[in-house]
């Protein structure tokens, strides 16, 4: 209960909501359990969430659904006519109660660079539409690939390119934003008439995408998110042949260095070096990322099952995590989150802030750390045989499959090769 009053305090009074079924003799002891329309306010208006909440054999699940995706919260629980959910591997939590009307208000605390975010949230019992409960014909259908140009102030001077692809099956639109630095998660809503309505949200991070397709069929927009609290505009064209650049390119080993070198300690404090014997005539792959970074998410659900599986063909891996603070134990703690909620196997070090430049210092051999994640593959030799710069994640879809096929077939070579 001492969560949910911290959380709720700045919005509303637990007493006012949590105490209500039982002193004024309401039937609702608990909350329902079904579908859930999570509305918060944002400087593009209404960003809709769907939630769904189940309970069976005393267990509580929240199941945030973005399109096809189904994404189950990390930690739920109900206690009377309050909810809490969270999601640790972030730092990010959920709380809300249920009010006398029978809907629930609300909290999201999101753990920032800068320290915490709260969004307050309404939310109503029965209702699985997205934006809107009614239908309004499309203009056009949005199917296919588009090139994206995104212009973030608050990040860059100069815009941003990368591909808008596009599912349109008339009643839903899903789709993912895709750039080096990674992606949007699944995009879903809807195209009405020529007003355009996205959102995501999947509890690491959020954010609403509104656009209108114009007369020369060029879409443009805005988008806000929620867990940074900034917008941004963006246009995007039809273009069937348009490409990102080579993620394998854009990050290299400087000349005058043949190896990655490096010492950081682990998250008990221990130190690890490439050079310790456990690395010795072993294929090694090395992660950069940090635990609040959405697509380093992505890319350790995808790395660590596989990892796990194929360790035993003389694998090792080291995730190198750049993290909010620069207090080692807060770091620490933050990564054994990350470390349970994916089943780390391999060592994961704290190597130091977020801060891209103040990070590429820590690896003076590459030319920058330009993204998180960034994966860079030695062979048994230690010899540096692939950098890839972001990842793809599932919602990119061919792009998450080819990244998929590209590093298997990597790994199967490495592995079979003689040192």
């Amino acid at each position: 209960m001492r969560l949910i009053a911290t959380l709720l305090s700045a919005v509303i009074t637990l007493s006012a909501y949590g105490a209500w079924a039982e002193e004024d003799g309401a039937t609702t002891t608990t909350i329902p359990t079904g579908d859930w329309r999570i509305v918060i306010d944002t400087p593009l208006g209404e960003m809709p969430i769907n939630m769904e909440l189940t309970h069976d054999n005393d267990a509580w699940t929240a199941t945030f659904i973005n399109g096809p995706e189904r994404m189950d919260a990390e930690t739920t629980e109900v206690l009377g006519t309050s909810l809490i959910i969270e999601f640790p591997s972030y730092g990010h939590r959920i709380a809300a109660a249920i009010v006398e009307d029978g809907s629930m208000q609300g909290v999201m605390q999101f753990n920032k660079r800068d320290g915490t975010s709260v969004e307050p949230f309404t939310a109503q019992h029965g209702q699985s539409h997205r934006f809107f409960a009614d239908t309004v014909a499309p203009a056009e259908n949005l199917d296919g690939r588009w090139s994206l140009t995104r212009m973030n102030k608050n990040y860059s001077p100069e815009p941003s390119f990368g591909l808008l692809e596009l599912n349109d099956e008339g009643s839903v639109v899903v789709g993912a934003s895709i750039v080096t630095t990674g992606d949007s998660r699944f995009l879903t809503g809807v195209l009405r008439g020529n007003d355009l309505y996205l959102s995501t949200f999947y509890g690491g991070a959020g954010a609403i995408w509104r656009g209108t397709l114009n007369e020369d069929g060029t879409l443009s927009g805005q988008n806000y998110s929620i867990t940074g609290g900034f917008t941004a505009d963006w246009s995007a064209e039809r273009n069937a042949t348009a490409a990102l650049d080579d993620a394998t390119k854009l990050t290299y080993i400087k000349d005058g260095y043949d190896g990655v070198e490096f010492s950081f300690p682990d998250l008990n404090g221990k130190m690890v070096s490439m050079s310790d014997a456990q690395f010795d005539n072993k294929v090694v792959v090395i992660t950069i990322g940090g635990s609040w970074c959405p697509t380093c998410h992505d890319e350790t659900a995808f790395f660590s099952p596989y990892f796990n599986e194929n360790k035993h063909r003389g694998l090792e891996a080291i995730g190198l995590m750049y993290e909010y603070s620069s207090d080692f134990d807060k770091a620490a703690t933050a990564c054994k989150r990350y470390e349970r909620r994916y089943d780390v196997q391999y060592p994961m070090l704290i190597a130091g802030q977020m801060d891209k430049e103040a990070a590429a210092k820590t690896l003076p051999m590459i030319n920058a750390v330009l993204v998180y994640p960034t994966m860079i593959v030695l062979d048994k030799t230690g010899s540096v045989r692939w950098i890839h710069t972001g990842f793809p994640g599932p919602a990119t879809g061919e792009h998450h499959e080819e990244f998929k096929s590209d590093f298997y077939k990597l790994m199967d070579e490495l592995l079979a090769e003689d040192v």
